[in-house]
């Protein structure tokens, strides 16, 4: 049952994340949601469930960006492994670990994609916008997961 939540909530985040309208005033970003995921999914599952999980949010990913197909799956896997060794150091339900596991798996595929397509300064502004509204939007998202998979345990 909580492959099946899982699975769902990554097709509802990435359409979700598809369909919401990019912010002209912040110079056309995003707000990506499934950083958020990956970062759950790191804290909560086991670690081959976090990998499986990071690594089919990053070809989910990779499909809807322009990104190299593949790449942000990499930097998806690779976080979640850090992190779920990391797990026993943190308590997951503090929401500033949760904002910064969001911001940190944001800021990870931003710079990523970053090396990829380049630096300069108003990249660097991106980054770091996109790693605080990620990290912002992360209590969100664990907070409506976890109530999913409490209502999946009572049916």
């Amino acid at each position: 049952m909580n492959l099946l939540i899982l699975t769902t909530g990554l097709f509802m985040l990435s359409a979700l994340q598809a369909r919401l309208p990019t912010m002209w005033w912040l110079g056309g970003m995003r707000l990506e949601l499934l950083p958020a995921l990956v970062a759950y999914g790191a804290l909560t599952l086991r670690r081959s469930g976090a990998l499986l999980l990071a690594l089919c949010a990053g070809f989910m990913q990779d499909s809807l960006s322009a990104a190299p197909f593949g790449m942000t799956a990499l930097i998806y896997g690779i976080v979640a492994i850090v992190m779920t060794g990391l797990r026993e150091t943190f308590d997951r339900e503090l929401p500033w670990v949760q904002i910064g596991a969001g911001a940190l798996t944001a800021t990870a595929t931003s710079a990523a994609a970053c090396v990829v397509l380049g630096f300069s300064a108003g990249a660097v502004l991106k980054i770091l916008l996109i790693a605080a509204m990620s990290g912002l939007i992360t209590p969100v998202i664990f907070l409506a997961v976890d109530y999913a998979r409490l209502l999946g345990r009572a049916s």
